[in-house]
């Protein structure tokens, strides 16, 4: 029986990974983590009795037949057959590299990790053998497509909704509130990511984790507006055929998929139905709409480690923005001021990422006033 760790799992993710395996008898939910929604994982400890559990307030719940330890415990226990990630974050990373130095195959829905930290990650997991799952609609969307495929990719397409306010133009959003950006028109996602989607943002920390994953160029990945969020992604070979994704706008999907590798026993209900597609319609990146995408797309060329401030600054940015310390608007604004000028070292180590974290979050808070 496959032994199965889900870390956060009161989020979305989470609790929609919970759904897709229970009841399942090829499968064990061995262990469930959560951070403050206590009471939430109280009842999913009791419905689903883990062996183990744990939580950010150390709080041991009594409950008879799972026990309270410590994540770092969990990651590292050498009975774990895969560990599911729907932690948010790109400090989350401690328990992922060491699940991944332990060699246990893992799924990531988590994009800031693979972003800050992807080119470390991906060697270390080659070095010890762990399999490293995408756990997203668009990078699992590109791995079903090429997943025994021998021949040579042309061009990666990735797709993309535009985000809540993709009817407007960026002058009108002055008044967003958190309120506001955390709507998505297609997608039941958490706030930071709703709000990265809004500013696409998320697409293009999904490039550079698709050239990350998978070891295609920068150059070699296109995005097109899908507003239906049916198609997920395509990949183009060199023989001019074009291989595309489709499905209803649903995780359980991508996350199935991850989980149940190399077998696909599991039986995914919620498939789409082609006589209820009207209309599938992709256009261009208005950059004009949106300026955080404008400003990144030419940034992410600049080398590893500026992708890894990148993904920490908007990091920081959009959850002062959560907290309505700033206005939406000056998102992009302060995304180019406190990156545009700055020189990073080139040397990509774990060292220099937290020295960069440190760095910008100090000259955010004291530019600010926060």
């Amino acid at each position: 029986m496959k032994k199965v760790v889900i870390i956060g799992s009161t989020g979305s993710i989470g609790e929609q990974t919970i759904d897709v395996l229970r009841n399942q008898d090829s499968v064990e939910i061995y262990a469930l983590t959560a951070g403050k929604n206590l009471e939430k994982h109280k009842k999913q400890l009791i419905d689903i009795k883990p062996k183990y559990y744990d939580n950010l307030e150390k709080i041991d719940y009594k409950i008879s037949g799972s026990t309270l330890i410590d994540s770092n415990e969990i990651v590292n226990n050498d009975e774990i057959d895969f560990i599911l990630f729907a932690s948010s974050g790109s400090e989350a990373y401690e328990p992922i590299f060491s699940a991944i130095e332990n060699g246990i195959n893992v799924g990531l829905t988590n994009k800031e990790v693979i972003v800050t930290y992807g080119p470390i990650l991906f060697d270390l997991a080659k070095k010890k053998k762990s399999k490293v799952f995408p756990v997203d609609s668009e990078p699992s969307a590109i791995w079903q497509c090429i997943e025994g495929e021998e021949r040579k990719i042309s061009k990666i397409i990735l797709t993309a909704s535009g985000g809540i306010f993709r009817d407007k133009k960026f002058g009108e959003l002055k008044n967003i509130t958190p309120k506001d950006a955390t709507s998505h028109p297609n997608w039941n996602m958490g706030k930071k990511i709703t709000v990265d989607s809004s500013t696409m943002m998320n697409k293009i920390f999904e490039i550079v984790e698709t050239s990350y994953m998978f070891n295609i160029p920068f150059e070699n990945i296109d995005v097109l507006i899908h507003r239906q969020s049916i198609v997920h992604s395509m990949v183009e070979f060199f023989d001019g055929s074009i291989k595309a994704q489709l499905s209803k706008a649903d995780m359980k999907l991508p996350i199935q998929y991850a989980l149940d590798f190399p077998n696909f026993n599991l039986n995914y209900e919620n498939k789409l139905d082609f006589s209820d597609i009207q209309t599938l319609t992709f256009s261009p990146v208005d950059r004009s709409k949106y300026p955080c995408y404008d400003f990144s797309i030419d940034y992410i060329k600049k080398g590893k480690l500026y992708i890894s401030a990148l993904s920490i600054l908007d990091e920081i940015l959009v959850n002062l923005f959560l907290d309505e310390k700033i206005s939406y608007v000056s998102i992009p604004l302060y995304l180019e001021k406190f990156l545009d000028q700055e020189k990073f070292d080139q040397n990509f180590t774990i060292d220099n990422i937290i020295e960069v974290r440190e760095y910008l979050t100090k000259k955010v808070f004291k530019e600010l006033k926060i």
